[in-house]
């Protein structure tokens, strides 16, 4: 299924390049929600390259707001950026938004808008009715990235989905209402426990995000007792998994607390929803059981490789990240926007899409994901070409639709890796 998903984004994208023959360079002062849509000739077939339409993407800014400022995620998606620069005429700019201030994080939104930005892709969902009351007020587009925007998609669609200013979301993994999470946790289990036959994992633990943040990770967890229950039905050896405990498996943004090996006293591994490199090895490594116990999480923040697998004291045996080319999605809706154009089957309301992420679950899986953008915060690795982003817009191929768009966010798996 995979495969054919991406021999068909491929096909889609050789069309583009064959249906255009050139792309010129527009200049735009701040602002360009006024501007003249993107220029082509008309009267021409879509596959005759020999008189395809000219393009005029507009020269434009787009500001990027990112969670923090530094990090291989961070990084590697800055570097992404900056290598689609040139092809598509935009300059990229960087801030910082908070985790609890909504009035900081409108200010820093203001001073993207101030410094004349075309659009804006922006990480968190906090005070975003308050932010895209001045987008729109200033004819700025604003996109999402790496967030599901649960709060203002329950309490604020009408004003933030429904506005002509948001163009959607690309999520870091699942929407809240499509989580695989769980299932991809006790896939990666099973498989650890088919490769180590002679010593398998047949006892668990859990933690978690506070479920007002992170909804889906509750989900998660349920998903994931769910699959070893039914598991278990017919299983020879069966794995037992302890009931998430309120004080020691919720973590409150806050590193795992050395109490909770005692409360997991005969876990043998730890399946970690929240975010396991930043808060719960450092613990692991704390109690001295980093060598004892193994870890399945989420997120990979580097340095994870010197003990993942068989390797080092092999602690990690699952880590699971968003590739950085996700932000190819709301990037180009923006561009589009811009541009004045859409596609022709462009949904009337802006959505959340989930994204197919990278599950590192084996030593060959790690080989394969130290090759990745993400990993080398090298452009040079990343799947997707200026020329295929271009090729992914409307107004830089004529063939291009949304639904192929939301394909690419499907396709970015480990096997994808070039």
């Amino acid at each position: 299924m995979k495969k054919a998903l991406l021999k068909k984004i491929s096909a889609v994208l050789l069309a583009g390049a064959m249906a255009v023959s050139a792309v010129g360079c527009g200049n735009s002062g701040g602002n360009t929600s006024n501007n003249n849509a993107a220029s082509t000739d008309s009267g021409t077939g879509a596959g005759d390259s020999g008189s395809a339409p000219a393009v005029e993407g507009k020269k434009c800014t787009i500001g990027v707001a990112f969670y923090q400022d530094t990090g291989l995620a961070v990084d590697s998606t800055k570097a992404y950026l900056e290598s689609l620069s040139d092809t598509l005429n935009v300059k990229f700019t960087y801030t910082v938004l908070t985790q609890t201030d909504e009035a900081a994080n409108l200010t820093k939104i203001q001073e993207l808008i101030s410094s004349n930005v075309d659009g804006i892709i922006c990480t968190m969902d906090l005070g975003m009715t308050s932010i895209i009351q001045e987008c729109e007020a200033a004819g700025v587009y604003l996109g999402g990235y790496l967030c599901d925007y649960d709060t203002s998609f329950n309490t604020a669609y009408d004003q933030v989905f429904k506005s002509e200013y948001f163009v959607g979301t690309a999520i870091d993994g699942q929407s809240p209402d499509d989580v695989t999470i769980g299932n991809s946790m006790f896939d990666s289990l099973i498989e650890y426990n088919e490769r180590n036959a002679d010593a398998p994992i047949t006892h668990v633990s859990m933690a978690i995000f506070p479920t007002w943040a992170f909804p889906s990770q509750q989900t998660g967890a349920d998903q994931f007792v769910a699959a070893v229950e039914a598991y278990n039905a017919t299983a020879e050896t069966p794995i037992t998994v302890d009931p998430l405990d309120e004080e020691s498996d919720v973590l409150a943004f806050a590193p795992l607390d050395t109490t909770y090996f005692a409360k997991h006293a005969d876990s043998q591994a730890i399946i970690s929803f929240a975010a396991g490199s930043a808060f719960v090895y450092p613990t692991m490594v704390q109690a001295g059981v980093d060598s004892s116990l193994k870890l399945f999480t989420t997120g990979f923040d580097g340095g994870e490789e010197a003990n993942f697998g068989t390797t080092g004291n092999g602690t990690y045996q699952q880590n699971m990240v968003t590739a950085p080319e996700s932000i190819t999605y709301p990037l180009v809706l923006l561009l589009n926007k811009i541009n004045g154009v859409s596609f022709p089957d462009q949904p009337a309301e802006a959505e959340r899409i989930s994204t197919a992420q990278y599950v590192i679950n084996s030593d060959e899986d790690m080989a394969k994901f130290q090759k990745s953008c993400f990993y080398t915060k090298n452009a040079a690795n990343a799947m997707y070409t200026p020329q295929d982003v271009l090729n992914m817009t409307a107004y830089g191929n004529p063939n291009a639709t949304y639904a192929d768009l939301k394909g690419i966010l499907s396709s970015m798996t480990i096997d994808s890796i070039k």
